[in-house]
């Protein structure tokens, strides 16, 4: 990896944390005002406080420092920053609120903010608790950082460079603006369909809301202990799935469906999402028969395969009680995720087409001659080499994380299976667990699971970039010339 030539302007990074922490105070207010309709005061209050502190450090911030055109790599850093800041925000009042430890809070916040779903929670910490935490899922699934650029920050190259560091760069609208504003009313809307799937599957309403917040961004957390397996019957368990695949399609796609229509249906990484879908629930079918336990095709086949592809992590059963080869399953679901542009972690379809595309290429080069040019391409998408280092980055640094943490977790008496899986459940903002998460986990496995949460969100690079040295300070650079002797 290259270097930073220059260190980050910090004043710059600044600046434009303080336009988020601005944009911050709303998602506080929003579980404040939930708490004053359950008449938990005191709740309301902690999170009052907490919006104001943060409404009031954000405005001064924003005055002090003057307007900077943001580099790429200052964009990097916040995107960086923002969610475990967010995370730590949010942790606060949640701790004064229900009595957990603060980092239990902070493990809860971070799998919140990330889309995870893995929780460390006490049972019966109420109804602001449940709603706080989903709201923190549905916020963090679609970025903080879109409500920053739909409403703060003005056109230009610096919105441009934040965009581009949260969702690359695809684009639905001339302008990255206009761009953020579409999505934001996709995930809205589709946010919508969600609840009123869930009310006439018959889900009670704050059920439904807190549920839908948590399948749109493909979180995971339920309202229930037993999560989706506290429900009768096979119509919820399908609403949830269809909400689940709903945010786990690109939302660069939704907008064809009314103009072009046959775009959505033969985009090629959402038919290989399916057809993943479809051979993965053969596959999973055909371990759990083996299995020493009843199940529902679909309730704990197909439900528990599209939570695991969606990265969504609901679950209708305990998992722990599977065997290797079913978990093996689930776990390679989760390592593939959902579509790129969507709300899904994991790998992502698209990388997986990538990967087998410069796979063949290389193959299909061994029988040409060697100043033939052989263009990479999916779709009208032309591949170009700097996507490649990317993606062989990526690959690289996701494996070298999973295994390190897995082995971590083994290192505290965990089986190799539930290292993985755990492991691979965070790295890739699932939230599904073999059992081996909760609040009795050691200090050092719950920051491990942290630290993958946040890799899995903000996708490693930017968040290494954060650590580096060169980031912050400029290296000296050595000018003595060697002597020839």
């Amino acid at each position: 990896m290259y270097e930073l030539h220059t260190p980050v302007d910090i004043k710059a990074v600044a600046k434009y944390i303080g336009y988020y922490l601005l944009a911050f105070t709303f998602v506080l207010i929003v579980p404040m005002m939930a708490a004053v309709i359950f008449h938990n005061y005191q709740a309301a209050g902690y999170y009052g406080i907490t919006a104001m502190a943060v409404f009031i450090l954000g405005s001064l911030i924003y005055r002090t420092l003057p307007d900077y055109e943001l580099e790429t790599k200052e964009a990097l850093i916040i995107v960086a920053l923002v969610f475990p800041i967010s995370a730590l925000l949010s942790a606060i009042p949640m701790s004064l609120s229900t009595g957990m430890p603060l980092f239990d809070a902070y493990f809860e916040s971070v799998s919140a903010v990330t889309t995870t779903g893995l929780s460390v929670a006490p049972a019966d910490v109420g109804p602001v608790f449940l709603f706080a935490r989903s709201w923190g899922q549905w916020v963090g699934g679609i970025g903080i950082i879109l409500v920053v650029l739909s409403v703060l920050i003005s056109p230009g190259t610096t919105a441009y460079r934040i965009y581009k560091a949260n969702y690359g760069d695809m684009k639905i609208k001339p302008t990255v603006i206009s761009t953020t504003r579409a999505l934001g009313k996709v995930y809205i809307l589709i946010t919508l369909i969600s609840i009123v799937l869930l009310v006439l599957s018959g889900m009670s309403l704050f059920d439904s809301i807190c549920h839908a917040f948590c399948c749109v961004s493909t979180g995971g957390f339920s309202t229930q202990a037993a999560s989706i397996g506290a429900y009768q019957g096979n119509l919820i368990p399908a609403a949830i799935s269809i909400s689940c695949l709903l945010g786990a399609v690109s939302f660069v796609l939704y907008p064809y469906l009314l103009k072009k229509p046959e775009k959505f249906i033969h985009n090629k990484e959402l038919r290989y999402f399916l057809a993943l879908l479809f051979l993965g629930s053969l596959v999973f079918a055909f371990t759990l028969s083996r299995e020493d336990f009843e199940y529902n095709s679909i309730k704990d086949n197909f439900f528990q395969i599209i939570s695991a592809a969606t990265t969504a992590g609901f679950s209708t059963f305990d998992l722990s009680i599977l065997s290797e080869a079913s978990k093996a399953v689930l776990i390679f679901m989760m390592w593939v995720g959902g579509n790129m542009g969507s709300t899904a972690g994991g790998i992502k379809v698209f990388r997986i087409l990538l990967l087998f595309k410069v796979v063949h290429n290389v193959l299909i080069r061994l029988f040409l001659p060697r100043e033939t040019i052989t263009p990479m391409k999916i779709e009208e998408h032309v591949i170009e080499s700097k996507e490649i280092y990317n993606l062989v980055t990526f690959m690289l640094l996701y494996t070298v994380i999973l295994i390190a943490s897995a082995f971590i977790f083994m290192l505290y008496g965990v089986d190799a299976t539930s290292s993985v899986f755990e492991t691979s459940s965070a790295l890739s903002t699932v939230g599904l667990s073999a059992g081996a998460t909760g609040a009795a986990m050691p200090f050092v496995l719950k920051a491990v699971l942290i630290i993958d949460m946040l890799f899995g969100r903000i996708e490693i690079i930017p968040l290494i970039l954060l650590f580096m040295p060169s980031t912050w300070i400029k290296r000296k650079r050595n000018n003595k010339r060697m002597v020839k002797i």
